[in-house]
């Protein structure tokens, strides 16, 4: 990102933002004064396959956000008479990524969240008027929501006036992988732990994927080493496996994410059926070595795969790299990952071959200034990263 850019954004930071037609209401940065209130709005329930889930990020927003951000740019929304009172939110965070096979940054708009007592009062409009002034005119905004809230989507979905208009564009599942069937090609690698001396040549591993996905993160491995960026905030150089062919060819990578110091998932209800069945399924889940369905309220206990990357026609090496990862999760007295994958990824018919728990999510983008598609290759495959959506 050029100084320019960077300067632009920090002027934005200070700035206020009202809108005439809603003129008791001002949009601001969020400063670490907001932190408490932003992880209350942000826990939020969610419906999805029988549950209401609550994505937390305890014990601090800010800091969580900046594993799901190279940037993040977190503004809020305050009465005019009390500026420390957050009554609506969102995340307008900078990704650095591939698209199209070169480097470039993509902005993603997550965690939109109203206080339920201030709904009705244009709070919404606020935003978007936010959006369409003060982002560039050409400018789009990239989002994935769960197929399953309804609320979401009547607001991010639907073509409204006012709102930047929204083009699906594609469909993706997260994959909650309890076991995995050991393929019959799994002779055929190795795997090693990545180490410091080995990060230049995974690098260049990443580097060469952006040849097949689209929104690939721009990854640099040498932010482990220090155990203090960020980014990479869960992580260690142990967690990452490297998996290599006969002839000693990196041909692929993943890693175990345990992001539960920092972001939890939290059933908060079940429906009838699956409060019925969850006792039934939980006897079943403790022979099969299952993920357990928590007690109301409860955190379920899962890690999140992080750079899952090969090339997307390497389906042996796919399917090897999911075993080996159910193989050590065990290491970390866990049950279960996550993964997620687009439905046009070649990949995905693997997952046939797991006992997994499945997400519906939908990827859109949103413009005020006509279809963006046109800036994307549709031959490549959208990626996705559980772990920073």
């Amino acid at each position: 990102m050029n100084a320019e850019v960077s300067n632009t954004l920090a002027d934005n930071f200070e700035k206020q933002y009202r809108s005439p037609r809603v003129p008791n209401f001002y949009v601001r940065a969020a400063t670490q004064q907001d932190d408490a209130q932003l992880g209350k709005l942000i826990s939020e329930h969610m419906p999805s396959n029988g549950m209401i889930l609550s994505y937390e990020r305890n014990p601090s927003y800010i800091s969580a956000s900046k594993t799901q951000y190279n940037r993040p740019d977190i503004r809020v929304v305050v009465p005019e008479h009390q500026p420390n009172k957050v009554v609506g939110m969102m995340n307008l965070g900078w990704k650095y990524c591939f698209v199209n096979g070169k480097s470039d940054v993509l902005r993603y708009v997550s965690d939109l969240r109203l206080d339920q007592d201030y709904r009705g009062q244009k709070i919404l409009h606020l935003l978007m008027d936010y959006l369409q002034d003060e982002l560039p005119k050409d400018g789009m905004l990239q989002s994935i929501v769960l197929e399953g809230n309804v609320a979401a989507r009547e607001i991010l979905h639907q073509k409204r006036k006012g709102f930047p208009t929204p083009y699906h564009y594609d469909d993706i599942q997260t994959f909650m992988v309890s076991q995995v069937q050991k393929p019959a090609s799994y002779g055929l690698f190795k795997f090693e732990r990545l180490t410091a001396d080995k990060i230049p040549a995974v690098n260049d591993f990443v580097q060469s994927m952006q040849a097949h996905y689209n929104f690939l993160p721009n990854y640099d491995f040498s932010g482990l080493l220090d155990g203090q960026h960020a980014f990479w905030r869960g992580l260690k150089l142990e967690d990452f496996h490297l998996a290599y062919n006969l002839d000693n060819q990196l041909v692929g990578i993943y890693g175990l994410w345990n992001q539960k110091s920092f972001k939890q998932s939290r059933v908060v209800h079940y429906s009838w059926p699956m409060k019925f069945a969850k006792p039934f399924y939980n006897v079943y889940a403790q022979v099969k070595g299952a993920l357990l369905l928590p007690k109301q309220d409860g955190a379920i206990n899962y890690l999140m795969l992080h750079s899952a990357l090969c090339h997307p026609q390497h389906l042996q090496v796919f399917s090897s790299l999911l075993y080996h990862a159910k193989c050590q999760m065990h290491q970390y007295r866990k049950r279960a990952f996550c993964i997620t994958l687009a439905k046009n990824d070649p990949r995905i018919q693997q997952m046939q071959r797991t006992h997994s728990y499945t997400i519906q999510a939908i990827h859109s983008f949103h413009s005020f200034q006509g279809n963006p598609f046109e800036c994307f290759d549709r031959s490549k495959i959208s990626y996705f990263e559980c772990g920073r959506i």
